[in-house]
């Protein structure tokens, strides 16, 4: 078992929330945060956040903050990070504007430059080091939303978008223990950039009945291009998606201490790509329609206990992910992931229960969960080493559908606070995640005499435990202590 140690020390000097809440009156906060690893590697933050409303609060706008700087940290002193360098700049906006009494108009506006650096010697330009990857990240997130409703505020309606687009500058490569002007000049071959745009748009109404039951439905586009070139390895992603959805669900309440909810969204998605690596191309053309239910149950069994149980059903179509971008390397030499010729839509069926226990006695608060759940994978998608070397020197792994999965476990938390100045909290989770037949994770070269392939039958990186232990105490006004401990098994 390895845990890590957190020790936050923050000082208050107002109370500062970065998810931002329509505000009733003028003002402003400041807060900063200093986070120790193991004690040394510092971890620094500020925030700040000023608000200004009309008297009638009929319209306003919050603007906000963030500024952290991250160390790097290197666990066990080989020279290699095992938590990155960080640097991030946001800076936001929220306005809103109330027409009239039942109807509201909202603005956000977000701008996000981020800088992530890990690997070995990062003074060191990337393509000088045995191994890094740096990333630089700068993002505008950008959204408008109008709701409003009927005189008696039983039907609500809201018409929503929302756009991101983001340009990363990427390097993930490097030497490999390589020293030669050669070695340089194959490791400046890692140097990447993305563009990336993602649109949302949409329409929902909620119909609140005299009952208390609740009927919401709507429709839903969503739209992302995304351009991946790493030039130097001949590796291109050109992607598009279109997605329409149509959505409802009903909240029902035959009883006071009984609620279901069911629903369901109805997807047709349309995908368009075209994947190369060095002298291998992929082309995806994907158009269907998938419908997916579900049902959520709550029970209050007593006023202390309560039972949530529920069933989902999900899916993703073929097409390359944020995590396909990132590039492993083994050895100095890129792995690249391309989508194989025959993938198929991944499907899954989650089952989840729990039972919720909370009781207060006077100023003692105590709260416990239990929690079970069942993931059913159909035509996972699994990621296969080819053991192909590319001409440029790069390998190969290929995306493809395995023969099946289920992820399945238990969560436990338990809470407890004898004052407001003390609280103790405790969690962990115990999973499994098996393939229902063992799945390769390398193929062998056909031709060699001495390789074979490696196969598992568990997810690999995946701890069947981890877990947490939170103290939080206020000894006195405006300073707050955090020690958390993370148990994760190795």
């Amino acid at each position: 078992m390895v845990a890590l140690l957190y020790l936050d020390l923050m000082l208050l000097l107002s109370t500062v929330n970065i998810i931002t809440k329509e505000p009733v009156l003028n003002s402003w906060n400041l807060a900063s945060n200093l986070s120790l690893i193991e004690g040394e590697i510092p971890d620094r933050t500020i925030n700040f956040a000023g608000s200004v409303v009309t008297e009638n609060l009929n319209r306003g706008v919050t603007i906000y903050g963030m500024n952290r700087d991250r160390s790097a940290y290197d666990a066990n002193g080989d020279g290699f990070t095992e938590i990155t360098e960080l640097s991030n700049n946001t800076l936001g906006a929220k306005a809103f504007l109330d027409p009239s009494e039942t109807s509201k108009i909202t603005l956000d506006l977000t701008a996000l430059k981020e800088y992530r650096r890990g690997g070995d010697r990062l003074a060191l330009a990337p393509h000088l080091t045995d191994i890094t990857e740096k990333l630089n990240h700068n993002t505008v997130i950008g959204g408008l939303t109008y709701d409003f409703s009927n005189a008696e505020m039983s039907n609500n309606y809201s018409l929503y978008i929302s756009g991101q687009h983001t340009d990363r500058k990427s390097y993930y490569g490097g030497l490999g223990g390589g020293r030669t002007s050669m070695d340089s000049i194959s490791a400046s071959n890692a140097y990447g950039n993305t563009e990336d745009l993602a649109l949302l748009g949409g329409f929902q109404v909620t119909r609140n009945f005299t009952n208390n039951d609740v009927l919401t439905t709507g429709i839903e586009y969503n739209y992302s291009n995304t351009e991946d070139n790493i030039a130097g390895y001949k590796r291109f992603i050109d992607q598009e998606v279109n997605s329409y959805a149509a959505f409802g669900q009903y909240e029902w309440k035959p009883l006071e201490n009984f609620t279901a909810l069911i629903g369901a969204r109805l997807d047709h998605i349309n995908v368009s790509g075209t994947y190369t690596v060095e002298n291998i191309g992929r082309i995806s053309a994907i158009d269907q329609t998938v419908m997916s239910p579900r049902l959520t149950l709550l029970y209050n069994i007593t006023d202390e206990l309560q039972f949530r149980g529920g069933y989902a059903r999900g899916f993703r179509a073929p097409q390359a992910f944020n995590e396909d971008l990132h590039i492993s390397s083994v050895g100095g030499e890129p792995q690249f992931v391309i989508l194989s010729d025959d993938l198929e839509t991944e499907y899954s069926n989650a089952y989840t229960a729990s039972f919720n226990y909370s009781k207060s006695i006077n100023k003692l608060q105590t709260d416990f969960l239990l929690e079970g759940f069942y993931t059913e994978l159909k035509d996972p998608f699994t990621t296969v080493s080819t053991g192909a070397s590319l001409p440029n020197g790069s390998i190969l792994k290929e995306i493809r559908n395995g023969s099946g999965a289920y992820v399945t476990g238990t969560n436990f938390e338990f809470g407890v606070s004898p004052s407001l100045d003390l609280t103790f909290q405790l969690g962990g989770t115990y999973q499994q995640s098996i393939y229902k037949e063992d799945q390769i994770l390398y193929e062998a070269d056909p031709l060699s005499q001495t390789e074979a392939d490696i196969v598992i039958s568990e997810f690999v990186r995946n701890p069947d435990f981890y877990g947490y232990l939170n103290i939080n105490t206020r000894p006195f006004e405006d300073f707050s202590l955090d020690l958390t401990v993370l148990i994760r098994e190795t």
